[in-house]
């Protein structure tokens, strides 16, 4: 029987998340990516613009793709970026999957003039698979490495403006949070436009923290927890990581996070739409100074991300925590499709780590 493939629905979730968590991520912290309960509900919420696919064997679901198209940011104008995801097959299976016809039914429904995606370092086969050009077929460019930081909020952290201040955001200061955003992630490409702050597509606006002088936004961020929809379960750990767990109770008290045990998913909150006037590190790093506090009130660690040529990557480096590292690559549709293609500076990013 061949593979078949249709535009999936909600009873299709159970065999979606058979296929995504039968692929566990590389690496020193082998980390089970997911999307409990329902994978199809989880990207659906994600946009109400996401598009799911499927191919089926004789109604067993054998392999995955979707696409979450948001308006977003490249090179101050706004367009629509799609992010190519779950792009996956079952691991014994014989016959081959049609990605070309997904990309084909999907490339209407998605209407984007931008797509991208992101793929751990250390899968380069899957790396070499997407790069590899062809006439008439989508391939991906490399942008720029992206580094996800898990951090303790015991972590020691610099305090280099101590005249600012942190405060939690009200319903007041949701007009002026949404301009900041706008003015600092509109200069940064695949940024989202955000115009409201909804808990869907963006955090709350009782989820952010103003960083401030005398009233005035110098940096903010928000506590953003998104584990209704997406997890982090770590599978197994080796080489450095495995030696350190066996000492816990010393590498918490010097301020990493206390590594889980294997097979356990990650209690931990992201800090989103992480954004400094200027782009000022000090800015940046007194914010996670302060917000340690926050996050120590619910949670055990925060996750962040930042692009390799982003200001914050400096910053974050210098802060003690387990990385690990994806590339994030344009995904060119002109040679397939005859797309225009939208021209953008890849050293000038702001990827959120909660949408990806």
């Amino acid at each position: 029987m061949s593979n078949v493939f249709s535009f999936a629905a909600h009873e299709d979730g159970a065999g979606i998340l058979n296929i995504m968590e039968s692929d566990v991520a590389k690496g020193e912290i082998r980390l089970l990516y997911t999307r409990r309960p329902n994978p199809y509900d989880s990207f659906i919420k994600e946009s109400e613009k996401s598009v799911v696919g499927v191919f089926k064997c004789d109604e067993k679901i054998v392999g995955t793709i979707a696409g979450i198209p948001r308006e977003s940011y490249a090179e101050g104008t706004k367009h629509n970026v799609c992010y190519v995801t779950n792009m996956k097959r079952l691991h014994d299976l014989d016959s081959r999957i049609n990605w070309i016809e997904a990309f084909n039914k999907m490339y209407d429904p998605l209407d984007s003039s931008v797509y991208f995606c992101s793929v751990v370092k250390e899968n380069t086969d899957v790396l070499k698979m997407l790069r590899k050009e062809r006439p008439r077929l989508p391939f991906a460019v490399d942008m720029d490495g992206y580094r996800t930081y898990i951090i303790s909020p015991t972590a020691p952290v610099k305090n280099p403006c101590k005249e600012l201040r942190l405060r939690r955001a009200t319903k007041d200061d949701e007009a002026e949070v949404l301009s900041f955003l706008g003015t600092w992630g509109g200069k940064k490409s695949l940024f989202p436009v955000i115009t409201k702050l909804d808990g869907e597509s963006a955090p709350k606006i009782t989820d952010f923290y103003i960083l401030h002088r005398d009233g005035k936004i110098k940096a903010l961020g928000a506590l953003w927890d998104r584990t209704d929809c997406k997890q982090y379960v770590v599978e197994e750990y080796s080489g450095k990581i495995a030696f350190l767990r066996a000492f816990n109770p010393i590498i918490s008290k010097l301020g990493y996070v206390t590594i889980p045990p294997e097979g356990t998913e990650i209690k931990f909150t992201f800090l989103s739409m992480f954004l400094a006037e200027g782009y000022n590190r000090d800015y940046y790093m007194t914010f996670l100074h302060h917000i340690r506090s926050e996050v120590r009130k619910t949670h055990d660690m925060l996750v962040l991300g930042t692009s390799d040529h982003n200001e914050k990557r400096a910053v974050l480096d210098e802060i003690r925590a387990l990385k690990f590292d994806t590339q994030l690559c344009e995904v060119v549709m002109s040679n397939f499709r005859g797309a225009e293609r939208v021209k953008f500076d890849y050293t000038n990013l702001e990827v959120e780590c909660a949408l990806l």
